[in-house]
């Protein structure tokens, strides 16, 4: 249009343009509303579902942090790591003791296991290790059950209940002992007790924290057979001590309690 002027007049306009302003089509033969296509008809077997509607609404996340497990389950192979280093051969004693009776005279004869370093590191792999399994297989109920909110105190909640109950059944056996006259007997016996478990907690202990970090089951299925398989063994052992203390035959033990039976 800038071009336009008296010796150059407006171009024409060349524009092809197709304007459709109304289709006739020709009226159908037969009412297509009441037949109407195949795919709208209902199939010949119908099943139908009734779902009741449910509201569904979002639940509250509760995050755990576990930064701290993670911490004190490096001071516990720190520990066990010293343990090896320096300790190596009472290591060796303890399975040995834990896998033949006649090895624990000379467990016995190198010092008493009950007041050395050794055991309380130990002790607290296993108490370290039960805990950890008490508080994940809780899945956080514990932490309701107790008021608590951080799991840190319910893991240390889990922990003294664990430890005063060992030292309650330690000092219940050497009660017992004493009452008895059997004190020969109830530290062998005491002994037996912290060798399987302690010898269990160790064999657990790295299972433990590959299921606390990868969260397989089968894992937690082995880390229960150990235990269980412990309680077993530990349970024979305690009745072969049981059996050596006594001074009389045990058919004459059978042959009372069949008597006062009768």
């Amino acid at each position: 249009s800038y071009l336009e002027d008296s010796l150059n007049p407006p171009l024409a306009d060349t524009v092809f343009r197709f304007e459709l302003s109304e289709i006739i089509l020709p009226a159908p033969a037969t009412d297509s509303a009441a037949t109407g296509p195949v795919y709208d008809m209902p199939p010949l077997l119908t099943v139908q579902h009734h779902h009741a509607k449910q509201k569904v609404e979002p639940l509250e996340r509760t995050a755990q942090g576990y930064d701290w497990l993670t911490i004190l389950l490096l001071v516990c192979v720190a520990i066990l790591a010293w343990i090896r280093f320096y300790n190596t051969r009472r290591l060796r004693q303890l399975f040995r003791a834990v896998y033949a009776r006649h090895h624990v005279n000379q467990l016995v004869r190198d010092g008493n296991l009950s007041s050395e370093r050794i055991t309380f590191g130990l002790g607290l792999i296993l108490v370290t290790g039960a805990g950890t399994l008490i508080l994940k297989l809780s899945g956080g109920n514990l932490n309701e059950m107790l008021g608590l909110k951080s799991s840190f105190f319910t893991f240390m909640v889990i922990a003294a209940a664990l430890s005063l109950l060992w030292m309650l059944k330690l000092r219940v056996i050497k009660g017992l002992g004493s009452l008895f006259r059997t004190r020969q007997a109830a530290d062998e016996y005491l002994l037996t007790n912290v060798l399987f478990n302690i010898a269990a907690g160790l064999i657990a202990f790295p299972i433990i924290i590959a299921w606390h970090f990868s969260q397989l089951q089968g894992l937690l299925y082995l880390i229960l057979a150990i235990f269980l398989i412990a309680a077993a063994m530990r349970m024979l052992r305690n009745i072969s001590i049981g059996l050596s203390v006594q001074s009389f035959s045990v058919v004459y033990l059978f042959l009372y309690l069949c008597t006062l039976e009768i």
